[in-house]
């Protein structure tokens, strides 16, 4: 295990990403397996004036038998009184804490298509409560933990179970800034300055569009829609008025491309990992916002899962900047777990848009969102496209390019 003081200082690193008010409720989804970090968690979020701490833990390995045995119609199920709890504690505001550990091939042997019909179903089912957090309502806060499965697929060579999953840990801490001297909280709040700074120069700029290229293929127009923003690393919680930290770690600066006008080719850097699924070697071409082909070598079925789930899942959503000499991209590591692996490289996502990351988004309905070429889906998937050769253009209004990313990072 780690260093105990290590973890009180990744507790309390996290509940000052969430940045509860006095007397806020705190909702924690959590591995079953991680029950002792759950209490720390909580016992955290009490000595920071939380009103109340409610605990809900999660079970990968009952969810692979429920995909595996149980009927699809039942499990696509979204019950209303899983809506009503949702509303009653959105209503509280309450805060939002999802701890995860990803078991890569915990779902080998499943159906995929299954998979992704069922979550495509509850997805949808859950859209009325799940717009707490896309339009940055509420706080909400996502981390995560290792386990002995994922610590041997992230290091390979150490065949201890204990000594990989101590790795792990040590690379996650590194991640957030545990592994500097100093004040943790501090160095992580540092370490956001310098993400919120792209932020500033590239809302300043307002770019018609970025053009992506480099040496494995990608060659990539994507359009921004008027009046976007760049977000990264703090946003405000527009009901309860507080400043939150969405991902711990983050990387990125991020806001929204026109769903409508993409055009080109974009080959993924790095495999991605969804709901326990490897898709790797994998690209698209995009005419007029539309993915029009796609290849994957590993995993299609789930590819096209994906690509299936609604009019907006073959559009981008999103797109994401990541310096190639970011601290995580320099780990070197594949961490199977988008959470990581998307703050080591500039990303793509297919499927919904963030309301957010348009002014006055958050007020709009999905009618009005697409109108202004804002994509709206049940999906939001991230795939990573940078690379150590990566160049990135700005395109202005009056069709001049200015140089935003060379030899993969920024130029300012």
């Amino acid at each position: 295990m780690p260093d105990p003081k290590k973890l009180k200082q990744y507790a309390a690193l996290i509940i000052a990403g969430i940045n509860l008010k006095e007397g806020q409720e705190v909702v924690i989804r959590i591995p079953v397996e991680h029950q002792e970090f759950a209490h720390l968690l909580q016992k955290t979020a009490y000595e920071n004036h939380a009103g109340r701490v409610v605990i809900r833990y999660e079970d990968m390995a009952a969810s692979r038998n429920d995909l595996y045995y149980g009927d699809e119609k039942a499990l696509s199920r979204v019950d209303e009184s899983e809506l009503l709890r949702a509303r009653e504690e959105q209503a509280r505001g309450s805060a939002y804490i999802h701890i995860i550990s990803e078991i890569p091939g915990i779902y080998k042997g499943c159906d995929e298509e299954k998979s992704g019909r069922i979550r495509r179903s509850r997805s949808l089912g859950l859209k009325p409560v799940q717009e707490y957090t896309t339009k940055s309502l509420g706080q909400w806060t996502v981390a995560a933990l290792p386990n002995p499965v994922w610590a041997r697929k992230v290091f390979p060579d150490i065949r201890d179970d204990q000594k990989a999953v101590e790795a792990l840990y040590n690379a996650i801490f590194e991640t957030v800034c545990l592994n500097r001297k100093g004040n943790p909280v501090r160095n992580w709040r540092k370490h956001g300055e310098t993400i919120q700074n792209h932020c500033r120069i590239l809302n300043e700029y307002q770019f018609k569009a970025l053009h992506f290229r480099n040496s494995i293929g990608t060659d990539l127009l994507v359009p921004l829609v008027r009046n976007h923003i760049w977000g990264g690393n703090s946003e405000l919680a527009l009901q309860t008025g507080q400043m939150f930290d969405p991902n711990i770690p983050t990387e990125e600066v991020f806001t929204t491309p026109d769903c409508r006008k993409t055009e080109g080719t974009v080959v993924a850097s790095r495999p991605l990992v969804e709901n326990g699924h490897v898709i790797d070697r994998f690209g698209f071409t995009f005419h007029r916002g539309k993915v029009v082909e796609y290849h994957a070598a590993k995993g299609k079925k789930t590819l096209e899962s994906i690509l299936s789930s609604d009019r907006g899942s073959v559009r981008l959503g999103e797109v994401a900047l990541v310096p190639y000499d970011s601290p995580i991209s320099r780990m070197n590591l594949m961490f199977y777990e988008t959470l990581f692996d998307e703050n080591a490289a500039c990303h793509l996502a297919l499927g919904a848009s963030y309301p957010t990351c348009m002014e006055g988004g958050e007020t709009m309905s999905d009618r009005e969102l697409r109108a202004l070429g804002s994509n709206v889906s049940s999906v939001h998937v991230d795939f990573m496209f940078g690379t150590e050769d990566l160049m990135a253009d700005g395109i202005t209004k009056d069709g001049s390019e200015v140089p935003v990313f060379r030899n993969g990072s920024f130029v300012f």
